[in-house]
């Protein structure tokens, strides 16, 4: 595994699809549903009110790379005001700074295991307490092949 960049953000909201995320695991076809379903069925909606026409997996709750506990949202960041449309959510992403991995997209949950249980532990970084994990897909995302990236939210370790 390649050592991550690191970017920091300010906070931002994204719009989007939530679900439980251990119904949403990649052998699942919920997570299919939540992406292709639910969220691109919609999208055109939210798009207008897109900053750069990037998506987010959002990993709420799910610090590890055990995904049985926690919430996915799947979505859009959002410029305000904004448009929810009807049975989505906005959530607030917090300000932090992210060890960034790059990977493909049919790559990401192994690229995430990596980072999260090999780079981690081995680094002078540890997670940012409650803050979620992100999915990075650009607007050309297309298929399994397309560069994606996965962002940890990291602290200096404390010991």
């Amino acid at each position: 595994m390649d050592a991550p960049r690191f970017i920091t953000l300010e906070a931002f909201a994204v719009v989007g699809v939530e679900d439980d995320a251990y119904k949403i695991d990649e052998v699942d076809p919920g997570f299919y549903d939540l992406w292709m379903n639910r969220f691109m069925s919609r999208e055109p909606e939210v798009r207008p009110q897109s900053q750069d026409g990037v998506c987010y997996g959002v990993w709420f709750g799910a610090p590890g790379s055990d995904i049985s506990k926690g919430r996915y949202l799947a979505g859009m960041q959002a410029l305000e005001p904004t448009f929810v449309p009807e049975g989505w959510v906005k959530r607030t992403i917090p300000a932090a700074r992210y060890a960034v991995f790059e990977a493909t997209l049919d790559l990401i949950g192994e690229t995430t295991e990596q980072a999260l249980d090999v780079w981690l532990p081995a680094s002078g970084y540890q997670y940012d307490g409650d803050k979620p994990r992100l999915d990075y897909m650009g607007p050309d995302t297309t298929g399994p092949e397309s560069p994606v990236s996965v962002w940890i939210p990291v602290v200096p370790r404390t010991t």
